[in-house]
């Protein structure tokens, strides 16, 4: 069985979801007075270890106290209505995952899967936001924004007396490293677990979203902690927790987290802009371009609608409009693009790789095939939203 169908992403999996009743109407997401956030930085990165016993084991206790207070349950509602109720229906919990403090004033984040609902072809926010403090307070969020493509989202409170997290940098991370990760499985608030990071680098294709350089834990993760810490030892965070990898839903030891250093570009553009911002060849492709271009029948196909013999892996283009980055050098529909800087396209997680961590006006190679020809251009990066 292919790796990808064990992942599984928490928002198929929050608890109490069935998401099977139709949705009526939506969160207004807003946008806030754009003033950026005052990360919450740590000051030391000293080793917490006991001073009693003879091997002196590494002790969690203060790490944990530390990030407790700015781990939230976020949990979601829609108006269910039933065969006999002529309204709009009643407003029911419909699932819970987690999100993490980020400023005083009640900004947070969280998983896009977190806020929105499952299986919606139109990606719709659901119809309510709640957080729950680790205080026991329960305050209406706002949605500020979010990005689909990196699977986050910025929600807001009313409170000024909150606790951010302190915020470390991913890039210092390594394998072996002890990490926490705080949030609330199954429903059980205030959770933790202990782990090391596994892996670095992980690039994953998940249900509406792709994972860049994440970050693989064997730190206990299941349905829940979507959303919430992934600290190191200290309690500085390091991670947003988003996906597992399962053969039945539960933890077996493989989780992943979005890196820091990728959340915080995402949300200080959310909160600037109102969305995320990546750079774009502005086309659309083909999602079975790897198939087609491996399949004789379909290859023969091709070339006889264009000419000449296709390339056997690349992004097939079934749109390019005229004014678009990908239209100014040249490209147009069943054109292939086979490598990015240099890097192969084999399949459309290569694609979103290449361009995930671009701008818009950056600049990039992009070597293609077009009505039997291979060609090569320099493209400047159209500006895309992430959500």
């Amino acid at each position: 069985m292919k790796k990808s169908a064990f992942l599984i992403v928490f928002a198929a999996a929050f608890v109490g979801v069935f998401l099977a009743l139709q949705v009526n109407k939506l969160v207004e997401a807003r946008r806030s007075s754009g003033e950026p956030i005052e990360w919450r930085q740590g000051t030391t990165l000293i080793p917490t270890m006991a001073t009693s016993g003879g091997s002196a084991p590494v002790d969690f206790r203060d790490a944990a106290k530390k990030v407790i207070p700015s781990v939230v349950s976020v949990d979601q509602y829609n108006r269910i209505q039933s065969w006999f109720d002529d309204s709009q229906g009643q407003l029911r919990e419909t699932g819970s995952g987690s999100g993490v403090i980020l400023s005083k004033n009640g900004i947070i984040v969280t998983n896009n899967h977190v806020i929105e609902v499952a299986n919606d072809p139109e990606h719709s926010i659901v119809d309510l936001v709640k957080v729950r403090l680790p205080d026991k307070r329960v305050l209406v969020a706002k949605v500020l924004g979010r990005d689909r493509r990196a699977d986050l989202a910025v929600l807001k409170v009313e409170a000024n007396d909150l606790t951010p997290i302190e915020v470390g940098d991913s890039a210092k991370l390594d394998v072996g490293q002890w990490v926490v990760a705080v949030g609330n499985p199954l429903g059980f608030d205030n959770t933790v677990s202990v782990g090391v990071v596994s892996s670095l680098g992980r690039t994953l294709g998940l249900q509406n979203s792709v994972l860049l350089d994440g970050i693989q834990t064997d730190a206990a993760i299941n349905p829940g902690n979507s959303g919430g810490a992934l600290t190191d030892a200290n309690g500085q965070l390091v991670g947003i927790n988003s996906a597992i990898a399962s053969g039945n839903g539960g933890s077996v030891g493989i989780g992943f987290a979005i890196p820091v250093n990728t959340m915080r570009r995402v949300v200080d553009q959310i909160i600037k802009y109102g969305y995320a911002k990546y750079g774009g060849l502005g086309i659309n492709y083909h999602p079975r371009s790897v198939e087609i271009l491996q399949s004789p029948r379909d290859r023969d196909e091709l070339a006889q609608m264009v000419g000449g013999t296709p390339p056997d892996h690349g992004i097939l283009l079934t749109t390019v409009p005229p004014d678009g980055a990908a239209g100014k050098a040249g490209m147009q529909k069943w054109d292939v693009i086979t490598d990015i800087d240099g890097h192969p396209l084999n399949d459309t997680v290569d694609l979103n790789k290449a361009l995930g961590n671009k701008q818009p006006g950056d600049t990039v190679t992009v070597n293609f095939w077009s009505h039997g020809q291979k060609r090569s251009a320099t493209v400047k990066l159209d500006e895309i939203r992430g959500d």
